[in-house]
C-alpha cells in the first residue's frame, strides 16, 4: 500500500508538470518544473529496501537535473541582456539537452536507470519529460533559426543511443539506450511536427515492457521489447511512420534521415538480442501449455499493442 507521503509527492509530480505546460510565461514553466522535480526524487526509493545502487542512482539524477534547471534560469535570465543574447540560448539548449537526456547531455540516463525501479523508471523516462519537451517545443518555434542544429542532435542522440543499446547486458540499461534514441527522435518530431503522439505512443509501448518485466512474463516481455523497435505490425511503427512522414513533407535534409533510419537499424539489433533471450527462457520452461489460460488477461494488452498493423492499413 502506498504510503500518505508518497500520495503527496505523487501529487506535487502531477500538479508541478500541469503548472509547466499551462504556464503563460517561461518563469512560470521552470517553476512548475521544479515543483515535479521535487516530487519525483521521493519516489525513486519507493519499494526498494534503500539500496546502496537506487541511493547513488537518486543522487546522480538529483545533481544531474539540477545543473539542467539552474541553465535553463540562468539561459532565461540571459535573454533580457541583449549583449548576450546568443549565450543565453546555447544555456538554454544545454539544459534542455540535460533535462530530456539527448545528446550530448545523454550521459547519466543508462546509470540512473540501472538503479531503480521499474515504477520510478516509467516516471524518469516518460512523465518527468513532458515539461522539458513542451518547452523544447516552444524554443523551436520562437528561435526557427536553430532548427537545424535540433536536427543534427536528433539524429545524433538516436545513433549513440543505439550504439549504447548493442553494448548494454542488463535490461534496464537497454532501455536507457532506448530512451536516448527515441528522445532523438522526438527532437526531430519537435522540428516537423508529430512529436507527441510518438511521445504517447512511446510511452505506451513502455508500459508494456516494464509492466511485464515486472510480472515476470517472459513471453509478454519480449513482444513487448519487439514493439519499442518500430516494426510494423507493433504499435511504435504508428508513431515512427506518422514522423517520417512529417519530416519529408517538410524537405528534410537526407544526410539527417539516413543517420535516424541506420540508428532504427542499429537499435533493431539489440531489441532482437533481448526479445530473442527473452524467447528462449520461455520456451525453456514447461508451462507452454498452459500459456492461453494463466496468460489469459494478458492478451487484450498483446492485442493493443499489435495495433499498429491497423495503421499500415489505413495508410
Amino acid at each position: 500500500m502506498m504510503a500518505i507521503g508518497n500520495i503527496l509527492f505523487l501529487f506535487l509530480l502531477v500538479v508541478g508538470t500541469l503548472v509547466s505546460v499551462s504556464s503563460p510565461n517561461w518563469i512560470l514553466c521552470w517553476a512548475g518544473m521544479e515543483i515535479s522535480f521535487l516530487g519525483v526524487i521521493p519516489l525513486l526509493f519507493v519499494g526498494t529496501g534503500y539500496m546502496s545502487l537506487n541511493k547513488e542512482a537518486g543522487m546522480k539524477y538529483f545533481c544531474i537535473q539540477a545543473m539542467g534547471s539552474a541553465l535553463l534560469l540562468l539561459g532565461g535570465l540571459l535573454l533580457y541582456q541583449e549583449l548576450v543574447v546568443s549565450l543565453g540560448l546555447w544555456v538554454i539548449l544545454l539544459g534542455l539537452l540535460l533535462k530530456l537526456g539527448i545528446f550530448p547531455g545523454h550521459f547519466w540516463v543508462p546509470s540512473v536507470a540501472s538503479g531503480v525501479s521499474w515504477a520510478a523508471l516509467f516516471l524518469l523516462l516518460t512523465w518527468q519529460k513532458i515539461p522539458p519537451l513542451a518547452l523544447m517545443v516552444n524554443f523551436i518555434n520562437i528561435y526557427t533559426y536553430m532548427t537545424g542544429l535540433f536536427l543534427l542532435l536528433g539524429a545524433l542522440s538516436a545513433l549513440v543511443g543505439a550504439l549504447i543499446g548493442i553494448n548494454s547486458t542488463q535490461v534496464r540499461v537497454m532501455l536507457a539506450a532506448s530512451s536516448v534514441s527515441h528522445a532523438g527522435w522526438m527532437c526531430i518530431g519537435a522540428v516537423f511536427g508529430g512529436m507527441w503522439l510518438y511521445f504517447l505512443v512511446y510511452c505506451f509501448s513502455l508500459l508494456f515492457v516494464l509492466h511485464f518485466l515486472y510480472l515476470r512474463k517472459d513471453l509478454f516481455s519480449a513482444l513487448s521489447i519487439m514493439s519499442l523497435s518500430g516494426l510494423p505490425p507493433f504499435i511504435m511503427f504508428l508513431g515512427k511512420w506518422t514522423l517520417l512522414v512529417e519530416a519529408m513533407m517538410s524537405s528534410i535534409n537526407p544526410a539527417i534521415l539516413s543517420v535516424a533510419i541506420i540508428s532504427t537499424l542499429f537499435s533493431l539489433f539489440f531489441y532482437l538480442k533481448f526479445a530473442y533471450s527473452f524467447m528462449l527462457t520461455y520456451m525453456m520452461e514447461n508451462e507452454k501449455l498452459q500459456m492461453v489460460m494463466t496468460n489469459f488477461w494478458a492478451l487484450p494488452w498483446v492485442i493493443m499493442n499489435f495495433s499498429g498493423v491497423i495503421y499500415i492499413l489505413m495508410v
